[in-house]
């Protein structure tokens, strides 16, 4: 009996939590993810990031103004679904704010965000016109800072004749222009070859690569072309060590990669690791702590403004975050920058260099 008791007047418990929630007005957060086609993988452990996130909000929402509410939505990494996300994001489910991630699919949003005065980030975008006017930010280390230190790491090992492979992508041009800008300062000789996202056939461009005789290989790629040229590479026999910025993170096997170095976005703190690993199944972290991060921005603006309207002003003002990924610092273009790495892997596994 007393069991029953207790079990009742937990249920009870429960539902005047319930309650008290549903009580509360709602934000409504769309989120658009890469949940298919070549970088599924990757918006699967962001998917998980969001869901961590709403756990947390849910365990403290007593402390919280708003219930937030999340809608997750499938891009395919196409831009005119990425279109059709937007548009349910707005005309269907009024949205209060949007997360996506990526420059492809966050310039397809930036316009709307802004004529419709609603709050963006984009948590992974690297081409800084997605936070373009008042209404728009991104949450990613920024190209420069990553290709800084991929340059002082090929400054220091005196390598020289660098080979750059760039697909399609404007975050991979921008990045490509940067580092060619740095190398050209260093006086270090390159050849860039662009590639486009049909590619399936290196081989010709490979050979040309090797006459080179480079001293280093730089890929700007997403897969399937960064897995092929890895494989040719392999292959051929290649002695060159083989490096990027960010791409490797995107690999679900990185023994294809062993004892390769590259940079990075800066990523999850070690104390938070394990619980987002343990939530997502997966080792892989690339972009996992920007996602939380986004969402939690959106929270703290919302929280601290006094009325929904004046949400995107708190945002402005908010400069300094301590987020998952460590400090994060909002620009002057609405760009939260944190550090970039330098990883190593290690028996499979992508290490952070301390230098």
């Amino acid at each position: 009996m007393r069991k029953l008791i207790s079990v009742l007047c937990m249920a009870l418990s429960l539902c005047a939590c319930d309650k008290q929630e549903s009580n509360k007005p709602e934000i409504k957060i769309g989120v658009s993810l890469t949940l298919s086609g070549d970088m599924g993988n990757i918006g699967a452990i962001m998917k998980g990031a969001i869901e961590v996130a709403e756990q947390d909000l849910h365990a403290k929402a007593d402390d919280l103004k708003y219930n937030y509410k999340f809608i997750i939505e499938d891009n395919a990494l196409e831009i005119k679904r990425a279109a059709l996300v937007n548009q349910k994001f707005f005309n269907v489910d009024k949205v209060d704010a949007i997360i996506d991630f990526g420059s492809v699919i966050g310039l397809t949003t930036t316009p709307l965000a802004e004529k419709n005065k609603i709050i963006h980030i984009s948590a992974n975008a690297s081409d800084a016109k997605v936070a373009d006017g008042k209404y728009n930010f991104i949450h990613w280390t920024q190209p420069r800072y990553e290709v800084d230190k991929l340059v002082e790491k090929i400054v220091k090992d005196k390598i020289n004749n660098i080979v750059i492979f760039t697909g399609v992508d404007p975050a991979w041009i921008e990045m490509s222009e940067t580092l060619q800008n740095l190398l050209n300062k260093h006086k270090i000789k390159f050849t860039e070859f662009r590639t486009n996202n049909q590619e399936r056939d290196f081989n010709l461009l490979l050979k040309k690569a090797a006459m080179t005789k480079p001293g280093l290989y730089v890929l700007f790629e997403y897969s399937p072309a960064l897995d092929i040229i890895l494989k040719r590479l392999q292959e051929s026999k290649n002695t060159a060590p083989v490096t990027s910025v960010e791409a490797f993170s995107f690999l679900d096997d990185k023994s294809v990669i062993e004892g390769f170095w590259y940079t990075d976005a800066a990523e999850l703190q070690p104390e938070y690791i394990e619980k987002f690993t343990t939530h997502n199944k997966s080792e892989n972290i690339f972009s996992v702590g920007n996602a939380y991060d986004a969402a939690m921005l959106v929270v703290a603006a919302f929280e601290r403004a006094e009325t929904k309207e004046t949400a995107i002003d708190e945002l402005l003002k908010l400069k300094e975050y301590d987020g998952v990924v460590g400090k994060i610092i909002q620009d002057e273009n609405g760009i939260f920058n944190s550090n970039a790495v330098l990883k190593k892997v290690v028996n499979g596994k992508p290490v952070v260099v301390k230098e």
